[in-house]
C-alpha cells in the first residue's frame, strides 16, 4: 500500500489529521473519536495482502516468490513474510532452493514533521532447509523520515539483525542502513530512491551495496501495485532484481 506523505491535510473535515485519520471518510456530521472514526463505530483494524516475485539475475540467476500479509491496529502492526528461493548457476546448471519465514511487530509514532517505526522481529529457521541458517535470526529495524512538505519526504532506516549459525558455519551478526527520497506524485503514485549499505554474514565478505528506485500504485481504494528495480554496487548482491507485487487492504 502506498506510504502517503502529510504535514497536515484533513480531508473530511473532523479534527484529526489524515496522517493519523483510521476513518478518513466520515461524514461532516458525524461526531468522531481520537482515531478520526465515529464514536458508534467499532473499528477492528486493517489487514494487508499482497503476492510478488523478484526475479534476480547476473553470473547467477533466481526468483524470489514471496507472501506477506500485515495486520495494523491504531500505532500498532504484526507483519508476516515468507520467501520461497529458486536459485540457478547459469555457468553449471546447478539449482538450489530455500524457504525463510520472518515474522514481526512494529510500533510507528508521528511527532510534527516525523514518521518513526521501530520493529523487532525473527527469521524463522526450517528444519532441512541446506541453505539458510540453521538457528533463528532476530532482528530490529528504526525507520525514521522526516516529511518536507506534502508530496516529498527524507527516508532512512536503521537495522541490526543477531544471525543464526548452522552447523557448519558461523555468520556475522549484520548492521546495516539506508536512506533517500520518496515523493508523492499523485494522489495514487508514490516513487521513491534509496541506498541501501549493510555489512556481509561472511567473514571477510564486502559489504552489500544497493540503489532501489520503488514505484507504488493504488488501483483503487483497496488494490495496490508495486514495481522496483535494485541495482547491485558491490561483488556479492545480484547485478539487476526486478520486484513485482499486486496487494490488497481490508479494513
Amino acid at each position: 500500500m502506498i506510504v502517503q506523505l502529510y504535514a497536515f491535510e484533513d480531508s473530511d473535515i473532523d479534527g484529526v489529521s489524515d496522517a493519523n485519520d483510521l476513518c478518513p471518510d466520515t461524514s461532516f456530521e458525524d461526531t468522531v473519536d481520537e482515531n478520526g472514526c465515529p464514536e458508534n463505530q467499532n473499528y477492528w483494524g486493517e489487514i494487508s495482502l499482497s503476492l510478488g516475485a523478484d526475479i534476480n539475475y547476473d553470473k547467477t540467476s533466481s526468483t524470489d516468490y514471496n507472501f506477506f500479509m500485515n495486520y495494523s491496529y491504531k500505532r500498532w502492526d504484526i507483519a508476516l513474510y515468507s520467501s520461497q528461493q529458486s536459485s540457478m548457476d547459469t555457468n553449471s546448471n546447478s539449482s538450489t532452493s530455500t524457504d525463510d519465514i520472518y515474522l514481526s511487530l512494529g510500533y510507528s509514532l508521528d511527532i510534527d514533521n516525523f514518521s518513526t517505526k521501530l520493529s523487532f522481529g525473527s527469521k524463522l529457521a526450517i528444519e532441512g532447509d541446506e541453505v539458510s541458517t540453521g538457528e533463528n535470526d532476530y532482528f530490529s529495524t528504526l525507520n525514521l523520515n522526516y516529511i518536507i512538505n506534502e508530496k516529498i519526504a527524507l527516508i532512512s532506516q536503521l537495522s541490526y539483525t543477531l544471525t543464526g549459525d548452522s552447523k557448519e558455519i558461523n555468520y556475522n551478526n549484520t548492521w546495516g542502513y539506508s536512506f533517500g527520497v520518496g515523493y508523492m506524485v499523485s494522489s495514487n503514485y508514490y516513487s521513491s530512491i534509496l541506498y541501501q549499505r549493510s555489512n556481509s554474514i561472511y567473514q571477510n565478505s564486502d559489504n552489500y551495496q544497493v540503489i532501489t528506485l520503488s514505484n507504488s500504485y493504488n488501483f483503487s481504494d483497496n488494490i495496490f501495485g508495486i514495481l522496483n528495480y535494485s541495482r547491485g554496487l558491490d561483488k556479492l548482491s545480484y547485478d539487476h532484481t526486478i520486484s513485482l507485487k499486486l496487494g490488497a487492504t481490508f479494513e
